[in-house]
């Protein structure tokens, strides 16, 4: 979508990070980096009544700022998906840099679906493939930010426009994490944020690849 407005709406997703409810925010350290993620948003319900533009989504911040997110937002106007009911709207997507924007295809799933994004660093072309999945079908892919590394993984819930009220309980699954490199520090022990449970963070491998068990996150207002 390229008309002055969709981008408007695709930046908010950026712009308003710092309202964001990060439920989850990993750091990594000194020349360790992301290479590959992976996340599985299990749909709950759409919010009611339906007012703002509500956003629930996986992210990773690049080391030179680009911003890869996989993308499930409902909205009343239906911004990314015409006729969009009660159902959520999902895509990939890339704010490069400040102002260029790439998404890929936005596609409806009803609640109960499973909606996978996976990030990785193909070290063919030097790019970051980012591709969203319903149910195990590739539907949004996008390809971007070339060379880069990342530095931060997130799961949050985001108001991303308007005035939203409260993001229904949903769940995460089968959430990975691969570094460039073995470091045990990325290991998180505490509690998730806004009352979410499990999500508890073991590795196979000295600290290289991290798996989190299923993240649970209740009814949470979305801001």
């Amino acid at each position: 979508m390229k008309t002055a407005y969709a981008f408007g709406v695709l930046l908010t997703f950026f712009q308003q990070s710092i309202a964001n409810n990060d439920v989850v925010t990993l750091n990594t350290k000194g020349d360790t980096w992301i290479q590959e993620a992976a996340a599985t948003l299990v749909l709950g319900a759409v919010p009611n009544p339906i007012t703002g533009d509500t956003a629930l989504w996986s992210a990773i911040m690049m080391d030179k700022m680009d911003f890869l997110q996989g993308v499930t937002q409902n909205s009343p106007g239906g911004t990314w998906c015409p006729n969009l009911g009660r159902n959520w709207c999902n895509f990939a997507y890339t704010l490069v840099g400040s102002q260029n924007v790439q998404n890929g295809k936005p596609v409806p799933a009803s609640p109960g679906s499973r909606i996978k994004t996976h990030y990785k660093l193909n070290a063919d072309t030097n790019l970051w493939d980012q591709n969203v999945y319903i149910n195990g079908t590739l539907v949004s892919t996008v390809s971007t930010s070339k060379g880069q590394h990342g530095k931060t993984f997130y799961i949050s819930i985001e108001c991303a426009s308007g005035t939203c009220g409260t993001a229904p309980a949903h769940s995460w699954e089968d959430i990975s994490v691969v570094l460039n490199k073995a470091d045990q520090s990325f290991l998180y022990s505490g509690d998730w944020q806004f009352k979410a449970t499990g999500g508890k963070m073991s590795t196979p491998d000295s600290g290289k690849t991290w798996n989190f068990t299923t993240l649970h996150i209740p009814d949470t207002p979305a801001h």
